[in-house]
């Protein structure tokens, strides 16, 4: 076997090769850091908790007699078809009462939670144990007599 070349590398071959090298350790470490960041955001149950929240309490917030914003309890209280429901700040979660009986989860690892209304707009602001903070804009309607 006849080998016409016996150099080994030059100079320019390992530059290249480290080039290559670099560039693509450059392409996988930002591939993984954005793979983690989207697991991060897919797998946060706080997004879907928050989501599934507020479509519960947009459901007690329609056809109603009365509204209103609780200051000791942080809360409200909605008077519906002869029912009154309570949605407050009770320890670390949000719960719902049926008429001031029972005690329903509806979203934990709550820090606070502010409650204001401006015409037929109720706004939620929740305020989490982690520092994450979620803002929700219901509109509410009235029974008309």
């Amino acid at each position: 076997m006849n080998i016409s070349n016996q150099k080994g590398y030059t100079l320019v071959d390992g530059i290249i090769q480290l080039s290559v090298l670099m560039l693509f350790s450059q392409v996988f470490a930002v591939t993984v850091g954005w793979t983690n960041k989207i697991e991060d955001s897919i797998t946060n149950p706080l997004d879907t908790e928050w989501a599934l929240f507020v479509q519960n309490v947009g459901t007690y917030l329609n056809d109603i007699d009365t509204l209103i914003i609780q200051k000791e309890q942080p809360g409200i209280r909605v008077k519906k078809g002869g029912e009154e429901y309570d949605i407050e700040l009770y320890q670390n979660l949000i719960r719902k009462q049926k008429n001031r009986l029972g005690h329903e989860h509806m979203l934990l690892h709550v820090k606070s939670i502010s409650i204001s209304i401006e015409g037929q707009t109720l706004r939620f602001y929740v305020q989490f144990l982690n520092g994450m903070e979620k803002e929700h804009n219901f509109y509410v309607t009235f029974r008309s007599e």
